[in-house]
């Protein structure tokens, strides 16, 4: 039976993962300013998909898709900055909201956003190397014995949780405060957070451009 020890630890790394100010992070604060809880938490999901596929390929060793990840990385590189680069351009359009959202706007949203910030997750070069580093660190140790693949699927969902639980927190803080926010101020906002997510893809191609002119 695994080590229960083994669940704060995960919980622990999935809320270091996601807190760093990266994309996500920058999409949820938008969302929940301009929509609410709800859209602000569909954002954040995606993210904890990502997170669970990134520590399940980290935690099991599955080998053969870390070293198809590392082959391909340049492809994940240009994808990744390319959804940024796009997604930021269109939040800087949005027209920004102060009303609370229809459910069925809410609904239509997740079925963009989801996808969008697994993508963004999964295509992240330093999330994929982060994940190896620590799952790295801890097999071996007597709380993920090597081959132990119930200890390593028990901090794979813990991971998850912990990611869950920041996300949660974060759509919860921001959608307390956007009731105090006019439309200036959310259109503001929307321009700022395309700004970042344009720049945080621009950033990414940049440094593929250097990697493959090999500077």
């Amino acid at each position: 039976m695994p080590d229960l020890a083994i669940i704060p630890i995960g919980i622990f790394i999935g809320i270091v993962v996601s807190a760093p100010v990266g994309p996500v992070n920058i999409l949820c604060i938008g969302r929940a300013l301009r929509y609410g809880f709800v859209p602000a938490v569909m954002a954040g999901m995606g993210a904890v998909i990502g997170d669970g596929v990134l520590a399940s390929i980290a935690g099991f060793g599955i080998a053969a898709i870390a070293e198809a990840i590392e082959h391909h990385a340049h492809l994940i590189q240009l994808v990744g900055g390319v959804i940024l680069v796009l997604y930021g351009v269109r939040v800087m359009m949005l027209t920004p909201r102060t009303a609370e959202v229809p459910g069925q706007h809410v609904a239509e949203s997740a079925v963009r956003i989801v996808p969008t910030t697994f993508l963004i997750t999964v295509t992240n070069p330093g999330a994929i190397l982060g994940f190896l580093a620590i799952f790295g660190a801890l097999v071996g140790d007597d709380l993920l014995p090597e081959g132990d693949y119930a200890a390593a699927g028990l901090l794979v969902v813990s991971v998850c949780g912990g990611a869950l639980l920041w996300w949660i927190g974060l759509s919860a803080v921001v959608a307390r405060i956007r009731h105090l926010l006019g439309e200036a101020t959310l259109r503001r906002i929307n321009i700022v957070s395309g700004v970042l997510l344009a720049a945080f893809g621009a950033l990414l191609l940049c440094r593929l451009g250097y990697d493959l002119l090999g500077v």
